[in-house]
């Protein structure tokens, strides 16, 4: 899409000097850094389709940055007939991925930024589902399902497959009558912004829904714990200091022992090319179990050991 078509998508853009397309993951949608000549915002185009609900998620973000959540505030979401698609834009917060640089950062910083990130967490999910959010343990364990169907038709596997499935069939019924509470759905360090060594904020709520809260963690299993160990102990510190959640350890096994299938099949359809890094993650994360015979991770029980 040329830029002269871009500046014609809002009043906000009209002087913009440049627009720099940026990483969008694999949403499908196109993301652009636009620098004018007051500010730098961020311009996100998504399908057309995606306007209803991507109007009702910016509108949830508002809210929890309004609850003292540090992210950006939704400055207009829009819908373009003549391009074809749903448009929004966002103040750009300053700093970089803390993906890309918390390791270069001392343990005790990496420390301090999890418990921001983990303060964050907690007052997202203060947040509660509407009443026609669907019951949290029958879409969870459907989903599940469906997962583990598509895993075992994929022709990848991992050890001990089905001593996980086992573990996840006897503690089903932990599952239901869990809270319809806001979920960010993809937080984890790819999607926090760090700056001079702090925490900047949380970024990208386009995956966010409705259900048991505990969920949000095992993108923590999957993924900032082989980036900082610091940084997921003080997410989880940081939040268990302000949540008491009876059968927390059980319920973020569960979900991280679910997430062995699902993060397979969704590599296995939307990046193929790192099949084998997921494998390699998912056996990680069973020897951070102890093949799910442990609860608590052996990374945060052997860093609680350590600070003692």
């Amino acid at each position: 899409m040329k830029h002269e078509k871009l500046k014609q998508l809002s009043p906000l853009l009209k002087q913009a000097i440049s627009f720099q397309p940026m990483t969008s993951g694999f949403s499908g949608d196109r993301t652009f850094l636009v620098i004018t000549p007051s500010e730098k915002l961020v311009l996100k185009l998504s399908d057309i389709q995606k306007y209803s609900s991507l109007k009702k998620k910016a509108s949830i973000q508002q809210k929890l940055k309004n609850r003292g959540v540090i992210c950006s505030e939704v400055m207009e979401v829009g819908v373009s007939a003549e391009q074809n698609c749903t448009f929004r834009i966002f103040p750009f917060i300053e700093g970089e991925i803390a993906r890309a640089s918390i390791h270069l950062l001392t343990e005790e910083e990496q420390y301090e930024i999890g418990r921001r990130a983990g303060r964050d967490l907690s007052i997202m999910h203060t947040c509660d589902a509407p009443f026609y959010a669907a019951p949290w343990d029958k879409k969870v364990l459907a989903k599940h399902e469906r997962y583990v169907h598509a895993y075992q038709s994929s022709g990848v596997a991992f050890s001990h497959d089905q001593f996980v499935l086992d573990f996840i069939q006897s503690h089903a019924d932990v599952v239901k009558e869990r809270p319809n509470q806001f979920q960010h759905d993809d937080f984890h360090v790819g999607n926090i912004i760090i700056q001079r060594h702090q925490y900047a904020g949380v970024i990208d709520f386009d995956q966010s829904d409705w259900g048991d809260p505990i969920h949000d963690f095992y993108k923590l299993s999957l993924f900032s714990r082989e980036s900082s160990i610091p940084f997921s102990a003080g997410q989880l510190d940081a939040y268990l200091s302000t949540q008491t959640t009876h059968d927390f350890w059980l319920l973020f096994s569960i979900y991280t022992a679910m997430s062995c299938f699902s993060s397979i099949v969704w590599t296995l359809s939307y990046d193929p090319g790192h099949v084998k890094d997921m494998v390699n993650r998912v056996e990680r994360m069973l020897t951070d179990h102890k093949r799910f015979t442990q609860l608590t991770p052996v990374w945060y029980t052997d860093w609680l050991d350590s600070c003692v």
